[in-house]
């Protein structure tokens, strides 16, 4: 029987790269976006597979992750959710942060992995395999680099969801990966030449990650064939 696999913020990046990662391996896979146009899904060639469905959701919002889940009970099971989905919002030092920047960095890197994982958490008992991948950052151990605290706050508490979770469910398996820096979006949005070079020079590989890698290691651990046990934080150097 065919895996049911859930990637949220699954359209560009690390989890577009995971979404064809389960495609290819036969799954039906479902994503969410936001502000993805319909003229990017027409001109990309995985979404002409039928296995493939985007949801327009906005992970931020409770009532759009409540129909989601009206939209996933379709299923008799999900087997797979990755809680993908996550924004340093903006750089910003500590001094000059604010309550609206602080709240929305928890809101979508910790509060849209803890929602849809509890929306969905039926369906997910139901898989006779079910786990549970929550995309961290290794922000969470550096603490954000001085000018994205709020955003390694954020992620240090999915660590603790992660391991937390993993030792109430048992039987579903919930592993945290959490990569340094990754050639997406999220870092010609928030960082400069500079610092990705920074980056790169602290890197034995000389380089940053590609998403690719980091969806081959979240399926990976999606397997029957991993040593992760659940509840671990897997850090992933010269990976966001």
């Amino acid at each position: 029987m065919k895996r049911i696999v859930l990637v949220t913020g699954g359209s560009r990046g690390i989890g577009l790269e995971t979404a064809s990662a389960f495609l290819k391996a036969g799954s039906k896979v479902y994503i969410t976006y936001l502000f993805s146009k319909r003229s990017y899904f027409k001109k990309m060639k995985i979404f002409r597979n039928k296995n493939i469905i985007p949801i327009k959701c906005d992970m931020r919002n409770v009532e759009h992750i409540n129909k989601l889940k009206k939209i996933l009970n379709k299923e008799k099971k999900i087997d797979v959710l990755v809680n993908n989905v996550g924004d340093a919002v903006r750089r910003s030092s500590f001094q000059d942060s604010d309550d609206k920047l602080w709240t929305e960095s928890i809101n979508i890197n910790l509060m849209s992995a803890v929602r849809t994982t509890r929306v969905l958490l039926n369906l997910l008992k139901k898989s006779n395999s079910g786990v549970v991948i929550n995309v961290s950052s290794i922000a969470s151990r550096i603490g954000g680099g001085g000018d994205s605290l709020h955003y390694g706050v954020a992620k240090g508490a999915m660590n603790i969801f992660t391991i937390g979770l993993a030792r109430e469910l048992k039987k579903i398996r919930v592993v945290g990966i959490a990569p340094s820096a990754v050639n997406t979006s999220f870092q010609k949005r928030h960082s400069s030449k500079e610092r990705i070079q920074k980056i790169i020079d602290g890197t034995p590989m000389g380089r940053i990650a590609t998403p690719e890698e980091i969806a081959e290691l979240i399926y990976f651990t999606c397997s029957n064939k991993t040593s992760y046990v659940s509840g671990d934080t897997i850090f992933v150097t010269g990976g966001r």
